[in-house]
């Protein structure tokens, strides 16, 4: 069994540190191991049942992925980090059969507001952010609820954000419902331009590809329109090859306006 533990302050104002792997034999990570680290950017857990203690990743600013290499074993540490920092972070969770969550929990601001007459302070967090760190339910990520959020994040979170949660969800889609895959469906279909110009943009192919692959010709000439449209050449290559593997060579040239 697990028996070691990372000790209090181990890596604690480390301003060079970028990546932290955690061996497979850590069970525990001490008070403020990692604190203030403000480069670390990555962390790849052996899985999610590690203990967490008080403040071990708090005030690492860029810490932006997680990674747990075994899933079954619950994500509680996940949700431990999670509660120390508030900026946006994406968490990849590998399950033993071979699937694997991608899951992006969004930045959100909060703040402390005094109860005078009760002489307490309350946190109040701003932006789905703070709701979407909440999904977790007996050490285990709560699928359902963290896919329902998603129509409160359309009212609140920017295309840059939605259209993340959206592939990640499509595309590695562990533990995500029918009803659920569909309403992703439905608003990938209503908002299909800006996600395109989106993934257009940021050159996330692996995005663009998924959403390309399988649907029809229309669909494909849309997005090398776009493609054009924002000078970027990998999109407009990649959709006139996959136009010529299905005989659909004809319509736009292909050909940039320098």
């Amino acid at each position: 069994m697990p028996s070691h533990k990372i000790p209090d302050y181990a890596y604690a104002e480390n301003r060079k540190l970028k990546e932290m792997e955690i061996p497979a034999d850590v069970a525990c990570i001490g008070r403020h191991a990692f604190y203030n680290c403000r480069s670390l950017e990555s962390l790849s857990l052996p899985h999610g049942g590690i203990e967490i203690e008080d403040g071990a990743f708090k005030n690492c600013p860029r810490l932006s992925r997680i990674t747990l290499r075994q899933g079954e074993l619950g994500c509680s540490c996940l949700k431990d980090i999670l509660y120390d920092i508030n900026q946006e972070v994406t968490a990849s969770i590998h399950y033993g059969d071979g699937s694997v969550a991608m899951l992006l929990f969004p930045h959100y601001e909060y703040e402390y507001i005094a109860n005078e007459p009760a002489r307490i302070f309350s946190e109040v967090g701003y932006g789905t952010g703070y709701v979407y760190k909440q999904c977790f339910y007996n050490s285990q990520i709560d699928y359902p609820r963290y896919d329902g959020l998603f129509n409160q994040a359309i009212y609140s979170e920017e295309i840059h954000v939605l259209a993340r949660i959206l592939s990640y969800r499509l595309r590695f889609p562990h533990g995500l419902s029918p009803d659920a895959k569909k309403r992703y469906r439905q608003w990938y279909q209503e908002h299909r331009r800006e996600l395109f110009s989106y993934y257009i943009r940021e050159q996330d192919m692996e995005s663009l590809r998924f959403f390309l692959e399988n649907t029809e010709t229309g669909v494909i000439r849309e997005a090398q329109e776009l493609a054009l449209s924002l000078q970027a050449p990998a999109a407009v290559s990649y959709a006139m090859d996959l136009l010529n593997r299905r005989g659909q060579t004809g319509g736009s040239s292909g050909r940039f306006q320098l």
